[in-house]
């Protein structure tokens, strides 16, 4: 009769921890914008998927024991320009879809800044997005998920994905990444003169 009881004590234990139910993906995805106008690098991490990020960190670390001067002016470089980018920007959540552990949610995004003919720009993405521990996550390396290109190297949908390009850093010499990475300063240095109009 004790071991009646216990096992009926330890199932009603087990069935009121019942796991809180996850954050919707539209609050996953109004959280990353809000990092991401903010310029905060640490909380985008809280949203991207454990595979994309754990990649996103890997390439990072191999970068930085070759140059870690130049990752840094580059990744600030990049953060700036994920804030300016985005400060712009109005969004509104139009159709979210769960199946299971993945979701999808389609999103207008309407820059604000006119263009140079006076025109605001209005995009629409459906950004996918996969559940880990009970947390909906956004999957960067998904093709839907364009917008988050500056974070995985601008590969585009068409286009390697996180775990192609890692590999390829994995088997690169040192002095080929180096030149890579001065390659990559030099052109955000063209950029930013061409932005200025110098």
């Amino acid at each position: 009769m004790k071991k009646i009881f216990f096992a009926l004590c330890i199932i009603t234990g087990l069935i009121s921890c019942k796991q809180e139910p996850a954050t919707p993906p539209t609050a996953v995805l109004d959280g990353m914008f809000n990092a991401m106008k903010s310029g905060n690098i640490e909380e985008m991490k809280k949203y991207i998927s454990k595979n994309d990020l754990n990649m996103l960190e890997a390439a990072e670390k191999i970068m930085t024991s070759v140059d870690p001067e130049g990752i840094k002016k580059i990744k600030d470089r990049i953060i700036e320009g994920v804030k300016e980018n985005t400060k712009d920007i109005t969004y509104s959540f139009k159709d979210e879809k769960i199946d299971g552990d993945h979701a999808t949610v389609e999103t207008e995004i309407v820059n604000n800044k006119p263009d140079s003919l006076g025109v605001k720009k209005t995009a629409t993405h459906t950004f996918e997005l996969v559940k880990e521990d009970n947390a909906w996550k956004i999957a960067i390396s998904k093709p839907g998920n364009e917008m988050f290109n500056s974070m995985k190297g601008n590969m585009g949908p068409k286009k390697e994905d996180l775990g192609d390009g890692l590999e390829k850093l994995q088997n690169m010499d040192r002095d080929t990444l180096k030149m890579l990475i001065k390659k990559g300063l030099q052109a955000m240095d063209s950029m930013d003169k061409k932005k200025k109009g110098q």
